[in-house]
């Protein structure tokens, strides 16, 4: 065994150094001679078939093999690419990062992005994987190159179908926003005016009765008590579907929701109110339901005590923060992925070019931090 071994490692110390040009393998048909040019033509068969560019540049970056994968990308012949400087192949903006990647690979293998200067005329994005290699006493440098145009072409196809989504979820949010506003002035005006009518006719039949009929006068004051109880209700169906204090600012509505927060969830807030910026109604409106669902999740999950709300102008951004004292979670966990309300609040930022951070953690509160530019022609009246 110890002699086959040594056997083999010979075998492959004489192949290595070129000492030899053939094999002989002995197997279950008998004795078969392998060569190295016939292993060295399968190899440039499966080279040059490659779907990928091939390369192999001297220490001066000058190409000394290629494949004609690599000359179609850049729209050339063999014979033109094979001589010439890798740097004069790519497209120049590209010359520095080339360089580094350069660098890089005379010590190990790596990996970069690069346009490369085809004759066709618009420049071709590939993706290189270089090796270090060594050829008889001279350094060189390996290169695979992998032709991402059509990934290129199915990112911008992606971006411009995401940005379509948003453009299209953008205008459905103005369209509700605009039916909530006109549904709140309809029931607030026409319901409560009919039923404060309704009231004044109450009371007129009341001072007209005769005191001796009690028992009509009682059911007219019921039926008042009842009317009241209605208008309250219209009152805060309209404000829920959109508050009229809005219409004010965006400060002003802040300031209102948190003092109708306290009342109903009993959590004592502290509000910062350091900017009265005037943005444009949609940016508003995005901001304060953003607002709105944040304080709805605090008293539903937090189980906090306290609130902090700021409200702040930083360089060209609106701000709007909101920090509990809560139980906090776990950012990891699965399950917020699918929250409709997180993403909700994201996807109005994100409409008017801005974001919403969240950072909590077990044990340590939640911190909603959302923003939108101010310099946006979406933000400005």
């Amino acid at each position: 065994m110890v002699a086959r071994l040594s056997e083999a490692e010979e075998t492959l110390r004489a192949i290595r150094s070129g000492e030899v040009d053939a094999i002989v393998v002995n197997g279950q048909g008998g004795e078969k001679v392998f060569t190295l040019q016939g292993a060295d033509h399968t190899y440039r068969v499966f080279v040059e078939r490659m779907n990928e560019g091939a390369a192999v540049l001297s220490s001066d970056h000058t190409v000394l093999h290629c494949n004609g994968r690599f000359a179609r990308f850049l729209g050339a012949g063999l014979q033109s690419v094979i001589g010439s400087s890798m740097l004069d192949l790519v497209w120049p903006s590209d010359h520095p990062k080339l360089d580094a990647l350069l660098r890089r690979a005379a010590q190990r293998n790596c990996r970069g992005e690069i346009r490369l200067q085809s004759r066709k005329g618009a420049p071709l994005s590939v993706h290189l994987s270089l090796n270090p290699l060594r050829l008889e006493n001279t350094r060189a440098v390996c290169l695979i190159a992998s032709d991402l145009s059509e990934m290129k072409r199915a990112e911008k196809e992606l971006r411009a179908s995401s940005e379509q989504l948003r453009n299209l979820a953008g205008h459905l949010l103005s369209v509700r926003e605009e039916e909530r506003a006109r549904i709140s002035r309809e029931v607030h005006d026409e319901l409560g005016q009919s039923l404060t009518a309704v009231k004044m006719d109450l009371a007129w039949l009341a001072g007209r009765l005769p005191q001796r009929n009690g028992q009509m006068l009682k059911r007219i004051r019921s039926t008042g008590q009842l009317a009241d109880g209605i208008i309250q209700s219209i009152r805060r169906i309209s404000t829920e579907l959109r508050p009229a204090v809005l219409d004010v600012g965006l400060a002003e509505a802040v300031e209102w929701q948190v003092q109708e927060f306290q009342a109903r969830s009993g959590i004592q807030c502290t509000v910062r109110l350091l900017t009265r910026e005037v943005v444009a109604s949609n940016a508003s409106t995005a901001m304060f339901r953003i607002f709105q669902e944040t304080l709805t999740n605090v008293a539903r999950h937090a189980k906090a005590t306290r609130a902090e709300v700021v409200l702040q102008k930083q360089r060209d951004r609106l701000v709007l923060l909101i920090r509990d004292n809560g139980r906090g979670f776990d950012q990891a966990d699965p399950s917020l992925s699918k929250s409709l309300g997180l993403l909700g609040m994201r996807e109005r930022a994100a409409i008017l070019g801005g974001r919403v951070n969240i950072s909590s953690a077990p044990g340590k509160g939640t911190t909603v931090t959302a923003w939108i530019p101010l310099l946006s022609g979406a933000a400005f009246r």
